[in-house]
Protein backbone atom coordinates (compact mmCIF):
# COMPACT_ATOMS: atom_id res chain seq x y z
CA UNK A 1 0.00 0.00 0.00
CA UNK A 2 2.83 2.41 1.24
CA UNK A 3 4.15 1.50 -2.17
CA UNK A 4 1.16 2.27 -4.13
CA UNK A 5 1.14 6.22 -2.42
CA UNK A 6 4.81 6.06 -3.12
CA UNK A 7 4.05 6.08 -6.94
CA UNK A 8 0.72 7.87 -7.26
CA UNK A 9 2.49 10.97 -5.50
CA UNK A 10 5.35 10.74 -7.94
CA UNK A 11 2.65 10.77 -10.58
CA UNK A 12 1.00 13.43 -9.18
CA UNK A 13 4.22 15.81 -8.60
CA UNK A 14 5.57 14.61 -12.26
CA UNK A 15 2.14 15.76 -13.89
CA UNK A 16 2.24 19.20 -11.85
CA UNK A 17 5.66 19.78 -13.15
CA UNK A 18 4.24 19.15 -16.26
CA UNK A 19 1.55 21.78 -16.58
CA UNK A 20 3.84 23.99 -14.80
CA UNK A 21 6.46 24.13 -17.25
CA UNK A 22 3.80 24.60 -19.68
CA UNK A 23 2.26 27.37 -18.33
CA UNK A 24 6.21 29.20 -17.76
CA UNK A 25 6.58 28.36 -21.54
CA UNK A 26 2.67 29.75 -22.53
CA UNK A 27 3.50 33.21 -20.09
CA UNK A 28 6.64 33.49 -21.53
CA UNK A 29 5.05 33.02 -24.97
CA UNK A 30 2.66 35.97 -23.67
CA UNK A 31 4.90 38.39 -22.78
CA UNK A 32 7.01 37.95 -26.23
CA UNK A 33 10.26 36.17 -24.19
CA UNK A 34 9.73 33.60 -27.42
CA UNK A 35 13.21 32.78 -26.58
CA UNK A 36 12.64 31.69 -23.16
CA UNK A 37 9.70 29.56 -24.31
CA UNK A 38 11.54 27.85 -26.92
CA UNK A 39 13.78 26.90 -24.10
CA UNK A 40 11.13 25.89 -21.98
CA UNK A 41 9.48 24.13 -24.63
CA UNK A 42 12.76 22.05 -25.76
CA UNK A 43 13.10 21.07 -21.60
CA UNK A 44 9.63 20.10 -22.17
CA UNK A 45 9.92 17.67 -25.03
CA UNK A 46 12.96 16.55 -23.34
CA UNK A 47 11.66 15.38 -20.08
CA UNK A 48 7.69 14.36 -21.20
CA UNK A 49 8.49 13.52 -24.94
CA UNK A 50 7.42 15.48 -27.69
CA UNK A 51 3.50 16.10 -29.07
CA UNK A 52 1.96 17.70 -31.85
CA UNK A 53 0.57 20.41 -29.83
CA UNK A 54 4.14 21.00 -27.82
CA UNK A 55 5.39 21.61 -31.77
CA UNK A 56 2.96 23.69 -32.63
CA UNK A 57 3.81 26.14 -29.68
CA UNK A 58 7.28 25.77 -30.76
CA UNK A 59 6.74 26.49 -35.13
CA UNK A 60 4.70 29.65 -33.54
CA UNK A 61 7.65 30.68 -31.02
CA UNK A 62 10.10 30.21 -33.86
CA UNK A 63 7.36 32.02 -36.59
CA UNK A 64 8.02 35.05 -33.80
CA UNK A 65 11.64 34.98 -33.98
CA UNK A 66 11.26 35.48 -37.55
CA UNK A 67 13.31 32.46 -38.31
CA UNK A 68 10.70 30.77 -40.90
CA UNK A 69 12.39 27.47 -41.71
CA UNK A 70 12.31 26.32 -37.80
CA UNK A 71 8.72 27.32 -37.94
CA UNK A 72 7.68 25.34 -41.30
CA UNK A 73 9.47 22.51 -39.65
CA UNK A 74 7.44 22.22 -36.36
CA UNK A 75 4.25 22.63 -37.88
CA UNK A 76 5.39 20.26 -40.30
CA UNK A 77 6.45 17.88 -37.44
CA UNK A 78 3.38 19.19 -35.54
CA UNK A 79 0.82 17.90 -38.79
CA UNK A 80 3.23 14.20 -38.90
CA UNK A 81 2.10 13.37 -35.21
CA UNK A 82 -1.79 14.49 -35.61
CA UNK A 83 -2.50 15.19 -38.91
CA UNK A 84 -5.85 16.82 -37.86
CA UNK A 85 -4.36 19.28 -35.60
CA UNK A 86 -6.32 22.23 -37.86
CA UNK A 87 -4.16 25.42 -36.31
CA UNK A 88 -1.10 24.21 -37.65
CA UNK A 89 -2.27 22.79 -40.80
CA UNK A 90 -3.35 26.26 -41.19
CA UNK A 91 -0.48 28.17 -39.41
CA UNK A 92 1.94 26.28 -41.55
CA UNK A 93 0.15 27.57 -45.01
CA UNK A 94 -0.10 31.38 -43.93
CA UNK A 95 3.45 31.37 -43.51
CA UNK A 96 4.54 29.26 -46.51
CA UNK A 97 2.16 32.01 -48.88
CA UNK A 98 3.86 35.11 -46.41
CA UNK A 99 6.91 33.61 -46.99
CA UNK A 100 6.42 33.24 -50.60
CA UNK A 101 7.71 29.54 -50.19
CA UNK A 102 6.29 26.90 -52.90
CA UNK A 103 4.75 23.60 -51.12
CA UNK A 104 6.63 20.23 -52.51
CA UNK A 105 3.87 19.08 -55.18
CA UNK A 106 6.80 16.65 -57.55
CA UNK A 107 3.42 14.92 -58.41
CA UNK A 108 0.59 15.11 -60.56
CA UNK A 109 -2.79 17.00 -59.74
CA UNK A 110 -4.58 13.73 -58.65
CA UNK A 111 -1.22 12.23 -56.97
CA UNK A 112 -1.14 15.50 -54.86
CA UNK A 113 -4.88 15.31 -54.20
CA UNK A 114 -4.78 11.94 -52.77
CA UNK A 115 -1.67 12.63 -50.87
CA UNK A 116 -3.46 15.81 -48.72
CA UNK A 117 -6.47 14.03 -48.17
CA UNK A 118 -4.78 10.49 -46.92
CA UNK A 119 -2.78 13.41 -44.80
CA UNK A 120 -5.72 14.50 -42.79
CA UNK A 121 -6.12 11.75 -40.53
CA UNK A 122 -3.22 9.90 -38.47
CA UNK A 123 -2.26 6.35 -39.02
CA UNK A 124 -4.24 5.50 -36.52
CA UNK A 125 -7.46 7.08 -36.95
CA UNK A 126 -6.98 5.31 -40.46
CA UNK A 127 -6.71 2.01 -38.68
CA UNK A 128 -9.81 2.22 -36.20
CA UNK A 129 -11.89 3.29 -39.89
CA UNK A 130 -10.09 0.22 -41.08
CA UNK A 131 -11.68 -1.90 -38.07
CA UNK A 132 -14.73 -0.66 -38.38
CA UNK A 133 -15.30 -1.23 -42.29
CA UNK A 134 -14.01 -5.28 -41.32
CA UNK A 135 -16.71 -5.38 -38.55
CA UNK A 136 -19.45 -4.41 -40.68
CA UNK A 137 -17.77 -6.32 -43.32
CA UNK A 138 -18.59 -9.21 -41.82
CA UNK A 139 -21.86 -8.33 -40.76
CA UNK A 140 -23.12 -8.11 -44.76
CA UNK A 141 -21.31 -11.43 -44.94
CA UNK A 142 -23.64 -13.07 -42.18
CA UNK A 143 -26.40 -11.50 -43.60
CA UNK A 144 -25.86 -12.41 -47.26
CA UNK A 145 -25.51 -16.29 -45.83
CA UNK A 146 -28.03 -16.62 -42.81
CA UNK A 147 -31.13 -14.07 -43.80
CA UNK A 148 -33.99 -15.44 -45.85
CA UNK A 149 -34.73 -12.40 -47.34
CA UNK A 150 -34.04 -12.36 -51.30
CA UNK A 151 -33.53 -8.27 -50.89
CA UNK A 152 -31.60 -7.96 -47.52
CA UNK A 153 -28.84 -10.56 -48.96
CA UNK A 154 -28.37 -8.49 -52.07
CA UNK A 155 -28.05 -5.67 -49.38
CA UNK A 156 -25.54 -7.69 -47.88
CA UNK A 157 -23.59 -9.05 -50.70
CA UNK A 158 -23.11 -5.52 -52.65
CA UNK A 159 -22.03 -4.00 -49.08
CA UNK A 160 -19.83 -6.75 -48.64
CA UNK A 161 -18.29 -5.76 -51.81
CA UNK A 162 -18.14 -1.59 -51.11
CA UNK A 163 -17.39 -2.64 -46.80
CA UNK A 164 -14.44 -4.50 -48.31
CA UNK A 165 -13.05 -1.79 -51.07
CA UNK A 166 -13.19 0.50 -47.87
CA UNK A 167 -11.74 -1.66 -45.45
CA UNK A 168 -8.38 -2.34 -48.09
CA UNK A 169 -8.45 1.16 -49.06
CA UNK A 170 -8.37 2.46 -45.14
CA UNK A 171 -5.58 0.00 -44.77
CA UNK A 172 -3.32 0.70 -47.16
CA UNK A 173 -4.35 4.50 -46.13
CA UNK A 174 -2.94 3.51 -42.43
CA UNK A 175 0.06 1.69 -43.65
CA UNK A 176 0.85 4.98 -45.92
CA UNK A 177 0.88 6.98 -42.81
CA UNK A 178 2.70 5.15 -40.50
CA UNK A 179 5.56 4.86 -43.14
CA UNK A 180 5.52 8.83 -43.46
CA UNK A 181 6.06 9.13 -39.75
CA UNK A 182 8.54 6.35 -39.23
CA UNK A 183 10.83 6.93 -42.26
CA UNK A 184 11.40 10.43 -42.29
CA UNK A 185 11.96 11.05 -45.90
CA UNK A 186 11.14 14.17 -45.82
CA UNK A 187 12.98 17.31 -44.75
CA UNK A 188 12.80 21.06 -44.67
CA UNK A 189 16.01 23.43 -45.88
CA UNK A 190 17.04 25.45 -43.22
CA UNK A 191 19.61 28.30 -43.81
CA UNK A 192 17.97 31.27 -45.71
CA UNK A 193 19.47 29.66 -49.95
CA UNK A 194 20.77 26.79 -50.22
CA UNK A 195 23.25 25.43 -53.22
CA UNK A 196 22.16 21.87 -54.81
CA UNK A 197 25.21 19.95 -56.34
CA UNK A 198 24.62 17.75 -59.45
CA UNK A 199 27.05 15.35 -57.20
CA UNK A 200 27.31 14.58 -53.66
CA UNK A 201 29.80 16.86 -52.76
CA UNK A 202 30.18 20.78 -52.03
CA UNK A 203 29.90 22.18 -55.72
CA UNK A 204 32.36 23.87 -58.11
CA UNK A 205 30.69 26.50 -60.54
CA UNK A 206 29.75 23.87 -63.31
CA UNK A 207 28.52 21.25 -60.53
CA UNK A 208 25.64 24.17 -59.39
CA UNK A 209 21.92 22.48 -59.67
CA UNK A 210 19.73 24.57 -58.50
CA UNK A 211 18.97 27.27 -55.09
CA UNK A 212 16.72 26.28 -52.76
CA UNK A 213 14.79 29.03 -50.65
CA UNK A 214 14.90 28.10 -46.45
CA UNK A 215 11.74 26.37 -45.56
CA UNK A 216 11.20 24.59 -48.77
CA UNK A 217 10.23 21.25 -48.04
CA UNK A 218 12.42 18.24 -50.22
CA UNK A 219 11.88 14.62 -50.61
CA UNK A 220 14.99 12.44 -49.83
CA UNK A 221 15.36 9.80 -52.24
CA UNK A 222 19.21 8.54 -51.82
CA UNK A 223 22.13 9.25 -49.44
CA UNK A 224 25.96 9.35 -49.84
CA UNK A 225 28.71 9.58 -46.72
CA UNK A 226 32.23 10.89 -47.54
CA UNK A 227 35.24 9.88 -46.66
CA UNK A 228 36.23 13.39 -45.95
CA UNK A 229 37.04 14.56 -42.30
CA UNK A 230 35.06 15.83 -40.91
CA UNK A 231 32.33 13.04 -42.36
CA UNK A 232 29.83 14.51 -44.40
CA UNK A 233 26.19 13.29 -45.92
CA UNK A 234 25.12 13.85 -49.09
CA UNK A 235 21.18 13.58 -49.53
CA UNK A 236 19.62 13.34 -53.55
CA UNK A 237 16.77 15.19 -53.11
CA UNK A 238 13.05 15.86 -55.12
CA UNK A 239 11.74 19.09 -55.06
CA UNK A 240 8.66 21.04 -56.79
CA UNK A 241 9.81 21.74 -60.25
CA UNK A 242 13.62 20.84 -59.95
CA UNK A 243 15.54 17.44 -61.17
CA UNK A 244 16.91 15.92 -58.42
CA UNK A 245 20.23 16.68 -56.59
CA UNK A 246 22.41 16.72 -53.61
CA UNK A 247 22.46 18.83 -50.76
CA UNK A 248 24.64 18.43 -47.47
CA UNK A 249 23.28 17.16 -44.10
CA UNK A 250 23.96 20.20 -43.11
CA UNK A 251 21.32 22.39 -44.99
CA UNK A 252 18.58 20.04 -44.12
CA UNK A 253 16.51 18.60 -41.27
CA UNK A 254 14.05 15.60 -41.36
CA UNK A 255 10.75 16.45 -40.21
Amino acid sequence: MKRILILLATAFLYTAATFAAADNADSAYNQKRYQDAIKIYEAQAKESGTSSDLFYNLGCAHYKMQEVPKAILYFERALVLDPSNNDARANLQFVREKSKIAENTSGSFFSDLLQASVSKLSSNSWAVISAIAFILLLCAIAAYIFLNSVALRKVGFFGAGILLVIFIATMACAFYQRSVAVNHTDAIVMPQSATLSTAPHAPSEKEVAFKLKGGTKVSIVDSVKTNTKPVEVWYKVESSHNQPAWISNNDIEKI
